[in-house]
């Protein structure tokens, strides 16, 4: 029998990618194909649970605050060759703030650095880090501080790593740097290629998203162009204004950036799944112009056609203008919804739409 490979993203409040390629893969299943489920994430939520998924490996619960700093239990995946997973959402999360608590001028990612600490704990040779869907735009600093680095005023008084301290910081001391780090390979998932600082920087550009004013949004930047300057030529990599600058504080500790989509796939061996593959099919909740900027969708068709396997991209929402994955490899870009419907009715209905639209393509193509 023909395979389908089901290897979708997340469809943001509706299903998680486990989820959605099980739903998937019942639809080729209707439809008399065999069905191989790999979920897939982009550096954002759900890229623990699919890289220890991929890999075999385990969850461990680690002890830690929120972005706002709230009691928090997070999973630091553990894999078998040592391997950490740290995935940043899991701390320092936007879905875990509820909107009307919301402040990126209180929050901080000092919440990522118990999980880094127990990686380090447990003698990891190398930690793999994602950054996507944080709350915070504190530039990294309150994970460089969890992990020993001490930032200090004008006034030579230390200064917490939040997003309002920014503007305060007067210089850097890393000698207090947990001293595992530097033995340690660190590899960073970043989806966006945003600077630190500037218009097209973390706080221009994502700091609304995460309930800033306008005019938090002119202090959160200059805070963060005064980072850009202590932290050096490091932080001005592409990337470096990932996760409201957690991405500059990451490559100021050493870490390679790898693209959050193209990092899951190579961890959780997705390119041997797609030998055996006669479709993909692939989703996420909603599909635009956008997506074709790096996101798994348009990995996973930039892959497909690579070795010549159709690739079906299915969304909960779809944009008119999808032209840039099918430029990518997109075989066909669809959305699942069947008339319309209120979106809470759509949004609960999400897993039958998608396995629906798996089992049609399916049918079409046997």
């Amino acid at each position: 029998m023909p395979t389908a490979l089901c290897a979708p993203d997340k469809l943001r409040g509706a299903l998680d990618a486990h989820q959605a390629a099980a739903a998937l893969a019942q639809g080729a299943r209707d439809a008399g194909w065999e069905a191989i489920e790999h979920p897939l994430a982009d550096g954002g939520e759900g890229t623990c649970d699919a890289i220890v998924r991929g890999r075999g490996g385990e969850s461990v619960s680690v002890q830690t605050r929120d972005a706002i700093g709230r009691p928090r239990r997070a999973q630091l995946g553990v894999l078998p060759d040592g391997t950490c997973v740290v995935e940043g959402a899991e701390a320092n999360g936007l879905m875990h703030i509820p909107r009307n608590r919301r402040d990126p001028m209180r929050a901080t990612s000092a919440g990522i650095a118990p999980l880094v600490l127990a990686a380090l704990d447990r003698g990891a040779p190398r930690i793999v880090i994602g950054l996507g869907g944080s709350a915070t735009t504190d530039g990294g600093l309150g994970l460089l501080i969890g992990l020993g680095v001490r930032a200090y005023d004008a006034h030579g008084e230390m200064v917490r790593g939040r997003g309002m301290d920014l503007q305060h910081v007067a210089s850097i001391d890393l000698q207090g740097l947990d001293p595992r780090i530097a033995g340690t390979e660190l590899v960073v998932a970043v989806d966006v290629e945003s600077p630190l600082s500037g218009p097209l920087g973390a706080a221009c550009v994502f700091g609304p998203q995460k309930g800033a004013t306008p005019e938090q949004v002119e202090l959160l930047d200059r805070g963060l162009a005064r980072l850009e300057e202590l932290y050096g030529d490091r932080a001005r990599r592409p990337g470096a204004g990932a996760a409201g600058g957690l991405g500059a504080a990451c490559f100021l500790l050493g870490a390679e950036p790898v693209p959050g989509a193209v990092l899951v796939m190579r961890e959780t061996g997705f390119d041997a799944q797609l030998a055996q593959a006669d479709i993909v099919l692939t989703a996420e909740g909603s599909v635009d112009a956008q997506s074709a900027a790096g996101k798994t969708v348009a990995r996973v068709a930039q892959a497909s056609r690579a070795v010549g396997t159709p690739c079906v991209i299915f969304g909960g929402r779809v944009d008119d203008d999808v032209q840039a994955l099918y430029n990518v490899g997109a075989s066909a870009v669809l959305g699942i919804g069947r008339g319309a419907r209120p979106i809470r009715q759509a949004l609960r209905e999400s897993a039958p739409d998608l396995r629906a639209a798996a089992r049609a393509i399916c049918t079409l193509c046997s």
